[in-house]
């Protein structure tokens, strides 16, 4: 079982004995309460009347039996429940104990005890159950003034049989349920002088606002903080001083603003007028200041406030760029005059926007839109010019160019042209650039591949003799047919490959030659040992060793350098199987 599981296993345990005791209460209480009422009860069966004492007690005690379970629940409204019936109760139960009645003294002494006994846990049980704050009390005090009013009840209900002999105990009683009333109404509440501090200030804080209406003044704000004060202080009156406070620091705050809004207004306004002047059509910062008059009117001072400020800060706004927007528009208005090139048109796109900007009131964020306009303009100008020059070097490139093919080169050029006409000098630029690199690196390949081909011989040599001499030789034609038909870009990566293949294969042909060495003479070594272990010539692993490494030199003469490679390994493990025999 987990330490939750525990806790609420015992909290059961402890419910179910409290309710085991409570109902072993309940039947004597009941038992009790059948016994006090029993003589009465034989009187009326035999057709005899009962005194009030004499129903009305067992009654009583019968009544208090049935609050026992709603006591012994622990629940917050049963526990109410009782103490309330406890409240009302006890001065009638200490009345009944301590009246007078024709009873043996004895008797009377030992139910008057018990009776005195059951009051005094009933008031000690209210007392406790209702002590707290103001609510508590006045609650306490009102149900205890109902106990007042009930043992009065019984003190006169009994002395017509009694006569006045318990006159002295019902007005004693009586008088005690009274002074304990008064008690809990005035001495138990502990915030008295605090909610008598909170009374007297909220009538003068009252009396205050009624003074600043009568002025003209708007404090709705202070006069809702006051009314929710009255509601809610006497309860709790710290928290009454704290709405209060709220309220008088609301109201000396809108006093203050007052003063405040009236100079932020004229300076508002001067701001305004100022802004009209400089563009009459403008409405915005008007706008503004007549809604910011309308809050003011209303009493809601500091959205007044705050619009006074908005209208400053757009007239401000219109003041400061209204003349620079309008002067940037008109430059870029000329500049774009007559330019409908199609780089050009986000230019014409922002310049519509700066004006559906100032159409909107908004000269600073036009002003930012078409401020690069014109500079944009002049360097597309520039590029056009600088491009023209560019494109004469291209073309000086291409009527120089000689054993190259032009076509691509002439097309291209066409190209730029058509973009410089256009108004795109960027692009223009750019291709008659890209022509330019063009014609270095072609003129640069033919130069390498004309040179190669002139030292014809020195590559047919690097592959003379070889078993795929053929296919060297077919790879070199078909750089010569590159050769001829200009194509000199495609014939230089093809004889960067063949050299790269060559250099490669000569590589790999020299490392053959230095296994092929370095195993020939490990196997002179290890022939005078074969020898002296007398293995003769014709033995199959000598043979062997022989053969694979005249084959190993007759593939490297051939180019075959693979089949070279396989045969000085297996030779290596020819010689291996000899030397473990030797």
């Amino acid at each position: 079982m987990d330490f939750e599981a525990a806790i609420e296993a015992e909290r059961e345990h402890r419910a179910r004995r409290t309710g085991q005791v409570a109902t072993l209460t309940t039947v004597v209480v009941l038992a009790g309460a059948i016994w006090l009422a029993w003589p009465g009860l034989e009187a009326v069966m035999e057709g005899q009347g009962a005194p009030f004492a004499m129903l009305g007690l067992p009654a009583l005690v019968l009544l208090c039996g049935t609050l026992v379970h709603d006591h012994a629940s622990g629940q917050a409204q049963a526990t109410g429940r009782a103490a309330a019936a406890a409240a009302i109760a006890w001065p009638s139960v200490l009345f009944m104990g301590l009246r007078s009645t024709e009873v043996d003294f004895e008797a009377r002494l030992a139910a008057g005890l018990t009776l005195v006994l059951i009051g005094a846990v009933l008031y000690r049980t209210a007392a406790s159950s209702f002590s707290g704050g103001f609510r508590q009390a006045r609650y306490h005090a009102l149900l205890t003034g109902a106990g007042a009013v009930t043992v009065a009840s019984v003190w006169f209900g009994v002395r017509t049989d009694a006569g006045t002999v318990n006159d002295p105990v019902g007005a004693g009683l009586t008088l005690l349920a009274v002074a304990v009333a008064l008690r809990s109404w005035f001495i138990e509440d502990e915030q008295r002088a605090l909610r008598k501090r909170f009374k007297a200030r909220l009538d003068a804080l009252e009396s205050r606002l009624l003074e600043l209406k009568a002025q003209g003044r708007r404090v709705d704000q202070a006069t809702s903080l006051v009314r929710t004060a009255a509601m809610e202080g006497f309860s709790d009156p710290e928290h009454g001083m704290r709405l209060l406070d709220d309220a008088e620091e609301d109201v000396d705050r809108t006093i203050s603003l007052e003063k405040d809004v009236v100079a932020i207004e004229s300076d508002a306004l001067a701001s305004v007028e100022k802004a009209e002047a400089v563009a009459p059509t403008v409405r915005r910062p008007r706008s503004a200041l007549d809604a910011a008059r309308r809050e003011v009117e209303l009493g809601s001072l500091r959205e007044g406030e705050a619009l006074f400020r908005q209208a400053k800060r757009r007239a401000e706004t219109v003041i400061a760029w209204w003349s620079k927007a309008q002067k940037q528009i008109e430059e870029a208005s000329l500049s774009l005059a007559d330019r409908h090139e199609p780089q050009l048109a986000h230019l014409h796109e922002a310049l519509a926007a700066a004006r559906e900007r100032m159409a909107k009131e908004d000269p600073m964020k036009a002003f930012e839109l078409v401020m690069a306009i014109p500079e944009q303009v002049a360097q597309e100008q520039e590029a056009n010019e600088d491009a023209e020059g560019i494109l004469a070097e291209a073309r000086r490139s291409i009527e120089a160019a000689d054993g190259l093919d032009l076509e691509p080169h002439q097309a291209r050029l066409e190209e730029a042209e058509t973009a410089l006409a256009a108004g795109d000098g960027r692009q223009a630029a750019g291709i008659a650039e890209s022509i330019r690199r063009s014609l270095l690196v072609e003129r640069e390949a033919m130069d390498v591949v004309r040179r190669a081909l002139r030292q014809r011989s020195t590559i047919e040599k690097r592959f003379e003799g070889f078993d795929d001499a053929p296919t060297w030789a077919k790879r070199l034609a078909e750089i010569d047919a590159d050769a001829d038909a200009r194509r000199w870009t495609q014939a230089r990566r093809a004889l960067d490959a063949i050299s790269s293949d060559l250099d490669a294969q000569e590589r790999d042909r020299g490392e053959a030659e230095q296994l092929l060495e370095f195993l020939g003479g490990e196997w002179r070594d290890l022939r005078a040992q074969v020898e002296a272990a007398n293995i003769g010539v014709g033995d199959e692993d000598r043979l062997e060793v022989e053969r694979l490494l005249g084959a190993a030199a007759s593939s490297i003469k051939r180019g075959m350098t693979n089949e070279a490679l396989e045969s000085l390994t297996a030779s290596d493990a020819a010689m291996e199987r000899l030397r473990r025999r030797c």
